[in-house]
């Protein structure tokens, strides 16, 4: 495109912006990968990381639920038993009930295999 200035004729280029993204190369293709490829690791790493963190709180969490349930049923008992000062009777055949169930192991169940008749 030809633009003339004052008595001097000037050439500009005209400059389209386009869409297409520029084409990487080789090189920073594989360079690309890479930084992906270990951010990924680092990123894992740390969700392992979170993972046993939170195992280890979900843990601490139970015993001390346990420890509860324990001073509940501790606290009853202290008091009369026909008579429940601090928690409803209802509550702490919860408490015992849930104890119980949380102690108990559970056993697989063995599964007799009949044989087909054909």
């Amino acid at each position: 495109m030809e633009k003339k200035i004052g008595s001097k004729e000037v050439e500009m280029e005209v400059v389209k912006d386009t869409d297409q993204p520029q084409k990487l190369s080789y090189g920073q293709l594989n360079q690309a990968c890479a930084e992906m490829s270990q951010q990924l690791q680092q990123q894992n790493k740390y969700i392992q990381q979170m993972h046993k963190q939170l195992q280890e709180m979900s843990f601490m969490l139970q015993n001390k639920r346990m420890e509860y349930l324990f001073k509940v049923v501790e606290i009853a008992h202290k008091s009369p038993l026909s008579d429940y000062v601090c928690f409803a009777k209802d509550f702490v055949e919860e408490c015992i009930a849930e104890i119980q169930e949380s102690l108990t192991i559970p056993q697989e169940e063995k599964k007799e295999e009949t044989p087909k008749e054909d």
